[in-house]
């Protein structure tokens, strides 16, 4: 059985490899480059989708480990934080589609990224 902090490690890993190549993204969207002409395209978007697929199976980990029952409701932070997954899973579009959005995506990176830490440590709802 894998414990919470272990959990915790792989839920924080995926966050931060999706955190990485997003910005990693931005940047090269905000330099100019575009989806054809991106030399790193591979590495980001295969980072992206194992950052995002590491920390639903983190998250989840922890879910089962503070006791969420399966089939219950979750709580309102869940569904918070599983909004700014998605959230996350789709800003990997807006750089190439609007180069002009790039720094924006950058800069709202950490907010999202603080933002669901602070869910996850005080769960306000």
């Amino acid at each position: 059985m894998i414990s919470y902090q272990a959990y915790k490690v792989i839920h924080l890993i995926g966050s931060f490899l999706t955190l990485a190549a997003l910005a990693g993204l931005a940047l090269v969207a905000a330099s100019g480059a575009t989806k054809q002409t991106n030399p790193a395209r591979k590495l980001i978007s295969v980072s992206h989708g194992v950052g995002l697929l590491v920390v639903l199976v983190g998250g989840f980990g922890l879910l089962a480990r503070l006791g969420v029952i399966h089939g219950s409701a979750f709580p309102g932070w869940v569904w918070a934080k599983l909004a700014i997954w998605v959230t996350m899973g789709a800003l990997v579009a807006v750089p190439y589609r609007r180069p002009d959005l790039a720094r924006l995506v950058f800069i709202a990176l950490p907010v999202l990224g603080g933002l669901a830490a602070w869910l996850a440590i005080y769960k306000p709802f």
